[in-house]
């Protein structure tokens, strides 16, 4: 292949391997943790670091954690906010407390308005006869690139207008990076650990690589139809995001012999039968690219010679009609 061609390929190479990364996070998470249990396992790992989040629920019986029906979260993966709980209250009393997981996978400046407007919208106690609005602790659920704290932006653009007063709701922020990984791999809980793992390491393909395998451990004391159906998630909202390799890894069901912590002959077939597959999509992409390349260079010249042609035609058509003679239209044409 010629240098001019070659350059072109690989300008083609980085526009295909540079994808868009368009989808958000959102769906993955209200399919994870609209099931209160699950929502129960990811507070419970937020607060082994978070001292707010542990001081914020310290009052509410979080076994009592019920899902609010509503059109913002009757579909588990659509919907207007993100989840939101209702719960009782410790000390036994009649009155009940929301709780609103907003996630965010990047920083939003009017997150805390998008909240305060929930607050009246969304966490209401329907079968409450007097005051229905319930008291409302928010949590923002961030897997962000950057540090971000949002009660702390507020305070600070907002000090001489709130003279010292505190949001109308209670907020917390939980970075999931804050989320130690080993805390996951050994929680019970796979999927709503699995979920916080995926979306901890959404940004960093490098760091969940390295967690292939102990992925694989916890995916494997899932039955069959619900890893498939939770890698499927994965790979439905987070493919972007994530490396290919790493999805198929986690497809796989691991061999007796990695369960015991030993490599087989046939893990290592498998192995390099996958590295053999990858080697040779890259090789058949590069080689697809190619072919398709000259293809093109070679439609594309023959789209412009039969563009010329038709120009030229209707020069010569013109000349003629002044009366200009053949052998004199042919100098023109050849010198142009």
């Amino acid at each position: 292949m010629n240098k001019k061609k070659l350059k072109i390929l690989k300008k083609t190479t980085n526009r295909v391997a540079r994808k868009p990364t368009r989808r958000k996070h959102d769906p993955f998470f209200r399919y994870i943790y609209a099931d209160p249990e699950n929502a129960r396992t990811l507070l419970r790992l937020a607060e082994y670091k978070n001292l707010k989040l542990r001081r914020m629920l310290s009052s509410v019986d979080m076994l009592s954690l019920e899902l609010i029906p509503g059109s913002f979260s009757s579909v588990k993966e659509w919907g207007q906010s993100d989840l939101a709980f209702k719960a009782k209250f410790k000390d036994g009393s009649e009155f009940f407390v929301g709780i609103l997981l907003e996630h965010k996978s990047y920083r939003k400046s009017d997150v805390l308005s998008q909240i305060y407007k929930y607050t009246f919208e969304v966490m209401v106690n329907k079968n409450a006869t007097d005051f229905c609005w319930l008291h409302t602790k928010a949590i923002i659920i961030y897997n962000g690139q950057s540090d971000w704290d949002p009660m702390a932006d507020f305070r600070e653009n907002h000090k001489d207008r709130v003279n010292g007063q505190n949001l109308p709701f209670e907020c917390v922020l939980v970075n999931l990076v804050d989320i130690p990984d080993r805390i996951c791999l050994a929680e019970p809980n796979i999927e709503a650990a699995v979920g916080a793992l995926v979306m901890k390491h959404a940004f960093d393909p490098d760091g969940l690589k390295g967690l292939v395998g102990s992925l694989n451990k916890m995916l494997s004391k899932m039955d069959n139809e619900a890893r498939a159906t939770l890698v499927d998630k994965i790979n439905l909202y987070l493919g972007e995001y994530i490396d290919e390799e790493v999805v198929e890894e986690l497809r796989m069901q691991m061999s007796i012999g990695q369960v015991l912590g030993i490599k087989t002959a046939g893990d290592r077939r498998r192995a390099a039968e996958r590295a053999g597959l990858r080697r040779g999509m890259k090789r058949g992409l590069e080689k697809g690219m190619e072919k398709g390349l000259e293809k093109g260079l070679e439609k594309g010249a023959e789209q412009e010679r039969k563009k010329n042609e038709a120009v030229n035609s209707r020069r010569v058509e013109f000349l003629r009609s002044h009366n200009v003679s053949d052998d004199l239209i042919s100098a023109m044409l050849a010198i142009k």
